[in-house]
C-alpha cells in the first residue's frame, strides 16, 4: 500500500517538530506504519549536532539531527520521511535522499548532483538541497529540504551547514525561471516511491 502523504502547508517549525516526534516513536514502535511529511517553513534557524556552540542563539532550535546550523523559511519545501529505513543501513539511506534530491532537480531539467559528505544536493557549485536526519530504532527522523524560490537574505546571517551562505541558491535561479512550490510538491509527490522501494538505490 502507497505509504502516506500529509501535506502540513505552511507552518511554524516547533510544532511540526513536536508532531515528527511524537509520529516517529509510534512508528518504531510498530503502532503506525509511517508517513511523508511536506510542509514550508516559517523563518527558523535550526542547529544539528555538529553546531559550534557559539553559533547557537536564542533564536536558534536545537534538534537531534546531524550536521550543523541552516535556515528554513518561505519558498522551501522541507520532506519529511518519517519512516522505518527500508534496509538496517544508514549509507543507503542517505544516498536514497540524495537521489530523491537530484530527481527533483531533474524534473525541472536540472543536472544535479549529490554532494561528497552526504549532507544535500548541488547543481554547479551551488546548493538547492540540504539533509540532515536522525535514525533512531532504524526509524527516520528529520529529511531534506529543497530550495524552490527563496529569499537568500537570512543565509547570510550564519554559515549554513558549515558552508559559505554565498554556496546556497534555489531551483528558481538555477532554472532561470519562476517555479512555484506547488510545481516542487507535485515532482516530489511523484517522486517519494524512491524513498519507500525495497531494492537498494546504487
Amino acid at each position: 500500500m502507497p505509504i502516506e502523504i500529509e501535506d502540513l502547508g505552511r507552518s511554524a517549525y516547533v510544532p511540526v517538530l513536536e508532531h515528527m516526534r511524537a509520529l516517529h516513536s509510534k512508528v518504531a514502535s510498530g503502532e503506525d506504519d509511517g508517513r511523508i511529511l511536506l510542509v514550508e517553513h516559517e523563518p527558523v534557524y535550526t542547529a544539528g549536532r555538529a553546531t559550534p556552540p557559539h553559533e547557537l542563539g536564542p533564536l536558534v532550535v536545537p534538534i537531534e539531527r546531524g550536521g550543523k546550523i541552516t535556515y528554513h523559511g518561505p519558498g522551501q519545501l522541507v520532506i519529511y520521511p518519517i519512516l522505518r529505513l527500508p534496509h538496517r543501513d544508514a549509507r543507503e539511506w542517505l544516498r536514497r535522499l540524495e537521489a530523491f534530491g537530484v530527481a527533483v532537480c531533474s524534473a525541472f531539467g536540472l543536472a544535479a548532483k549529490a554532494s561528497v559528505d552526504g549532507t544535500g544536493v548541488f547543481v554547479g557549485d551551488h546548493k538547492v538541497a540540504s539533509i540532515g536526519v536522525a535514525i533512531k530504532r532504524w526509524t527516520n527522523l528529520h529529511g531534506i529540504a529543497i530550495n524552490v524560490a527563496m529569499d537568500n537574505t537570512p543565509w547570510f546571517a550564519v554559515r549554513p551547514c558549515g558552508r559559505a551562505p554565498e554556496t546556497m541558491s534555489d531551483l528558481q535561479t538555477a532554472c532561470g525561471r519562476t517555479i512555484l512550490l506547488d510545481e516542487a510538491r507535485v515532482a516530489a509527490r511523484s517522486l517519494v516511491g524512491m524513498l519507500t522501494a525495497p531494492g537498494r538505490n546504487p
